[in-house]
C-alpha cells in the first residue's frame, strides 16, 4: 500500500546515497521497473533498508575489519560508520575476499546437480554493479570494466556498492519469492542474519587465514606465479571453452575439470592424495556438492577463482604431508617452492 502524502512513513525517503540506488532512475532501477507495481516496489525495498539500516552497518563494518568473533547484530562496532545515506564518504570499503567470506558463511554460494552458484557468479554481480561503475568512472573517466579483473582478491566494495550488491544478489539467490523486495528480505531474515558474524572455527579456515599462511601465499613473487600457473591451465586446458557471461580477458575461473587436469598434469595424485580427496576439497573449498570425482562434463559449470585455487593447495600440501607436527605455513612454502612452482616450470613455456 502507498502510504498518502498526509502520512508519509519514515521510509518514504532515505538519504541521498541510498535514493541514488533506488530513485527512478537509479542503480537498481533495472530490477524495479519489471515488477508489477515499481513504486510500490520502490517503497518496500526503502523500508526493508531502513528496517534494516543499523544491521547492514554492523555487518559491513564486521567483514571489513575481517573479524572472526561471535558478535551480537544488536551491538556496534567501535569505530565504525553509521551510513545514514547522507554521511561524508571516508572512502571506505570491505575487500573481496571480505565479501566471499560472506557468501559462504551465509550459505549463499552453492552448488547441487541443478545449479551452480560458487563466489564467481557473485563477483560478476559486484564489478557489474552501477554503483561500483559510478564510482570507478569517477576516479578514472576511462575506465572500463572489461579490463578488470573480477576475482581479485583485493577488488574494493563501498558499502552502497555493498547494499546494491545485496539487492542484487538476492534476486539471482532466491528462488522462493517473487518480487524484489521479498527476495530481499529472505536474503536478510533467513540468510544474512542466522548465519553472518559467527566465529568460523574450521580448521583449514584458520589456518588459511593465518599470518604464516598468508604471507606464504600473497608474497609478490609467489603470488605471480601462482597467477600465471592458474591462468596458463584454464587458458590451456584440452576442454576449456570460454564461457559465456565472462566479463573480460582476466575473468578466468577454473572447474574442476581443470584442476584435475592440473593434478594430473604434474603428476600430483598419489596414494595420500588421490583424485577422490581433491574432489572433497574442491567441493568444500567452493561449497559444491554435486561434483564428479572424474574429468566429467558435468563439472563443466563448477568454479574455482584464484584465492580458492591457493585454498586448495593448503589443503593439498597438508593432506601431502608426513610430518603432521610441521606448521602449515612451513609445510605450504615447502610443498609450493619445491614441489609445486617446479613442477609447473617444466610444463609452462617461458619463466614464470
Amino acid at each position: 500500500r502507498t502510504a498518502s502524502p498526509e502520512a508519509k512513513p519514515p521510509w518514504w525517503r532515505l538519504g541521498k546515497r541510498y535514493e541514488e540506488l533506488l530513485e527512478d532512475p537509479g542503480h537498481v532501477n533495472d530490477l524495479i521497473e519489471v515488477q508489477a507495481d515499481p513504486a510500490e516496489e520502490r517503497l518496500e525495498i526503502r523500508r526493508i533498508i531502513w528496517e534494516n539500516q543499523n544491521y547492514l552497518n554492523i555487518l559491513f563494518a564486521y567483514y571489513k575489519n575481517d573479524m572472526n568473533e561471535n558478535w551480537d547484530p544488536e551491538q556496534p562496532i567501535p569505530g565504525m560508520t553509521e551510513h545514514d545515506g547522507n554521511e561524508e564518504d571516508k572512502g571506505e570499503a570491505m575487500l573481496m575476499e571480505a565479501f566471499w567470506r560472506i557468501l559462504k558463511e551465509c550459505k549463499i554460494c552453492y552448488g547441487d546437480v541443478k545449479n551452480k552458484m560458487p563466489v564467481a557468479v557473485f563477483d560478476r554481480v559486484v564489478l557489474l554493479g552501477r554503483n561500483r561503475m559510478a564510482e570507478m568512472e569517477r576516479e578514472d573517466a576511462h575506465y572500463d570494466v572489461k579490463d578488470s579483473h573480477p576475482h581479485w582478491r583485493k577488488n574494493r566494495i563501498s558499502y552502497y556498492a555493498l547494499v546494491e550488491t545485496l539487492i542484487r544478489v538476492a534476486y539471482i539467490r532466491v528462488r522462493d519469492a517473487h518480487s524484489v523486495s521479498s527476495r530481499l528480505a529472505v536474503l536478510v531474515k533467513e540468510m544474512l542474519m542466522p548465519c553472518a558474524m559467527l566465529k568460523q572455527t574450521d580448521r583449514f579456515f584458520l589456518d588459511f587465514r593465518s599470518p604464516a599462511v598468508q604471507q606464504v601465499v600473497w608474497e609478490a613473487t609467489t603470488e605471480g606465479r601462482l597467477q600465471k600457473i592458474f591462468d596458463f591451465f584454464v587458458v590451456n586446458y584440452k576442454s576449456s571453452k570460454p564461457r559465456a557471461n565472462t566479463i573480460g580477458p582476466h575473468d578466468l575461473t577454473m572447474s574442476l575439470n581443470h584442476v584435475i587436469g592440473v593434478m594430473n598434469r604434474m603428476e600430483l595424485f598419489d596414494p595420500s592424495f588421490n583424485v577422490k580427496k581433491c574432489v572433497e576439497c574442491f567441493c568444500k573449498i567452493t561449497c559444491d556438492n554435486d561434483l564428479l570425482p572424474q574429468e566429467h562434463a558435468n563439472n563443466n559449470a563448477s568454479e574455482m577463482v584464484l584465492h580458492e585455487f591457493c585454498q586448495l593447495l593448503m589443503r593439498t600440501a597438508r593432506i601431502k604431508s608426513s610430518n603432521p607436527k610441521e606448521s602449515t605455513g612451513e609445510v605450504l612454502k615447502k610443498f609450493l617452492l619445491v614441489d609445486f612452482i617446479p613442477r609447473a616450470q617444466r610444463i609452462i613455456p617461458g619463466k614464470i
